[in-house]
């Protein structure tokens, strides 16, 4: 079924990678016969040979030539440093896994996914009968068993930038960052300074069969991108850049100065070693004693893009839930990532090259790209303790996010954007969707269909089946419908267009689609959080059935945070926030809203409040940010504790202060 690239030389591997190659052999080119099924043979014109595989070092002195010839020209007389900025995954739109448990449990619901049966790490998670918050530097594990909600145990984990969690049985795995500076660490008393400009990662083993209780915590170098979940297999994404040099400055000023100091740095690089750029990582018990450490892997299960796509490091760690917080295995390229996707049995790794390497260096304008590139990396995850690369390739343009990307029967659909906000003329801009499919060791394209929102970008994007919904946005909000049923021929079936946009689609009833984004002018300027219902049962003709403006000046986190969202047997609660300035008076909310959706209606059933969620006294805490249905019960979490509502009437039954 699949071509496997052995080169990687990844036994025990589970993996991803990402390159940041700028554009990409698209030269056309002819399939190989029986490469596709029968009935989707590619349009010539449309045939494009992907950009070359991942290549892998054969050993460290492979890996430093590498990495050495190009750091000698990038270095400065500061040293290395004006890398790009990376923006790291997950504000992305999903859809839930409504999960009724074995036995006597309650159904419930759980964090609100992309991909059923692959879980995706979040603030909050619930097995149905507890719920577990990462909340201001504690863990706190509520009982929801009886009547009302009571807390069972809570851990200080520290102030480290917790950002996310996953759940497994009883054990918990949470995830952090810190950039430069202090640096402390889930034991009270304990501490480290990161130099400047560095980071590290926390991940922190926790047991819940009691009160929760640390296991062990691994430290590594660079910072949190992304995880994915799949049975206990936990696959964890990072980035991270060189470390342990100590660089010369420039003694003095004027261009000699800085000459001499570009050369000392030039021959600090010369002596560096694989440690300079493979991850470090330690593993310590609850006594903060060092029990395991090292580098993350050998220089043979690292690779590089056959374009240089500079000197940070992409790693992927695995981690096996049922032994414990250990790595697995993990595997590295010399590239960026920023975007991940993954179905139950492929793992895909995209990063946005915005710029040239070469442009950067030369400066040169005939170096400068036309656009962005987004390079794309598929990788089998079929075994749990195993990772196999299989094939990469390219589109033009940028992504929205995660949901820009989806499998389905072994084709890969992306939709992206050509120019985004802010580079160039935006009227030279328009979203497209391409159909990938993997053919040796490429991720060839098939078909596409472009055209869609010129002068706009995607706003929001759902693959459902044979079918694509997009929003595009600029002043007005086309929402378009397109079928993929066949990949080398993908067709515009429907467009609507209304003011505003819809950021987060979610199908709520066969042929129903809810949007929820910001209503706006015809000159389009925002006004409000918007909720919408859309009858797309007829592909041809979408239609808007209803809309509920909630109030002006409201914004919500689900347009940028899919996981903020619940829908539940007809009810979607979104929470949002509202400040307004009247002239005389601070208008502030902080909660969150129910609407039901009754037939072609959208009913709004009840605002929900924190304490401080509103008035004079309002406090930032009592923001809402996530929802949980166990039982016949509501249960809306924030900062400040957790608020149990009916189900039926939305009215308050208890509440639990953290």
């Amino acid at each position: 079924m699949y071509h496997v690239r052995r080169a990687l030389g990844v036994a025990m591997v589970t993996v991803l990678a990402i390159s940041a190659c700028a554009g990409g052999d698209t030269s056309e080119g002819t399939l190989p016969a029986g490469s596709l099924p029968a009935g989707t043979a590619p349009q010539p014109d449309l045939v494009q040979t992907a950009s070359q595989a991942l290549v892998a070092f054969d050993g460290c002195d492979a890996f430093l030539d590498h990495v050495i010839s190009h750091a000698v020209e990038l270095v400065g007389p500061y040293g290395l440093d004006g890398f790009p900025v990376i923006w790291f995954e997950d504000a992305v739109a999903g859809a839930e896994t409504d999960t009724a448990a074995g036995g006597d449990r309650a159904a419930f619901s759980e964090t609100n996914i992309q991909v059923e049966g692959v879980d995706e790490p979040d603030l909050v998670k619930t097995d149905g009968e507890r719920i577990v918050v990462l909340s201001e530097g504690k863990l706190v594990v509520v009982d929801v068993t009886g009547d009302e909600p009571i807390e069972s145990g809570r851990l200080e984990v520290g102030d480290f930038g917790i950002q996310s969690l996953f759940l497994s049985g009883d054990r918990a795995l949470l995830f952090g960052s810190v950039w430069g500076g202090h640096h402390p660490t889930p034991l009270e008393g304990r501490d480290a300074i990161l130099p400047g400009g560095t980071s590290a990662v926390q991940i922190v083993e926790v047991d819940l069969t009691g009160e929760p209780e640390l296991v062990r915590t691994m430290t590594i170098d660079g910072a949190f991108v992304s995880g994915r979940m799949v049975g206990d297999s936990v696959r964890l994404v990072l980035t991270s850049g060189p470390v342990g040099f100590e660089w010369a400055q420039p003694k003095g000023s004027g261009l000699r100065a800085e000459r001499d100091a570009t050369e000392a740095n030039r021959e600090i690089v010369r002596n560096s070693t694989e440690e300079n750029w493979i991850p470090y990582y330690m593993v310590a018990d609850p006594d903060g004693r060092i029990v395991d450490e090292g580098t993350l892997f050998d220089c043979e299960r690292a690779s590089h893009p056959s374009e240089f796509s500079g000197v940070e490091m992409l790693s992927v760690v695995t981690v096996d839930i049922e032994d414990g917080l250990q790595v697995s295995d993990s595997i590295g390229v010399l590239a960026r990532g920023d975007t991940v996707y993954a179905s139950e049995d492929n793992l895909y790794v995209a990063t946005q090259d915005w710029g040239s390497w070469r442009w950067m260096a030369t400066g040169d304008e005939s170096d400068r790209p036309d656009g962005p590139v987004t390079e794309i990396h598929k990788f089998d995850i079929t075994d749990p303790r195993r990772t196999e690369y299989l094939a990469s390739g390219s589109v033009d343009g940028y992504l929205l996010n995660q949901f820009a990307m989806d499998e389905h029967e072994e084709m890969l659909r992306v939709a992206s954007t050509t120019t985004p906000a802010g580079w160039g003329s935006g009227s030279d801009s328009e979203s497209r969707i391409t159909m990938l499919r993997e053919i040796g060791d490429g991720l060839v394209r098939v078909g596409m269909i472009d055209g869609l929102g010129e002068t706009e970008q995607i706003y929001s994007v759902r693959f459902m089946g044979d079918v694509a919904y997009v929003v595009t946005f600029r002043q007005t909000d086309p929402l378009y419908t397109v079928d993929l049923s066949d990949p080398r021929s993908p067709r515009l079936l429907g467009e609507l267009k209304i003011p505003g946009y819809s950021a987060y689609l979610h199908p709520v009833d066969d042929g129903l689609l809810l949007g929820i984004g910001q209503d706006a002018t015809e000159d389009g300027v925002v006004q409000g959080s918007q909720v919408s219902l859309f009858d797309v049962s007829n592909l041809t003709d979408p239609i808007r059935l209803d809309t509920l403006t909630l109030s002006e000046g409201t914004t919500s986190q689900v347009e940028y945070d899919h996981h903020a969202f619940l829908y539940w047997d007809g009810l979607a609660m979104i929470p949002v926030q509202q400040w307004n300035w009247n002239g005389e008076t601070e208008e502030v909310f902080v909660g969150a809203v129910g609407v039901a959706v009754e037939g072609n209606e959208l009913v709004e059933v009840a605002k929900l409040t924190h304490p401080g969620g509103e008035g004079k006294e309002w406090d930032w805490r009592a923001q809402i940010m996530r929802s949980i249905v166990i039982g016949d019960s509501l249960y809306t979490i924030s900062p400040k504790g957790i608020l149990q509502s009916s189900l039926d009437t939305l009215d308050e039954q208890a509440w639990l202060d953290f």
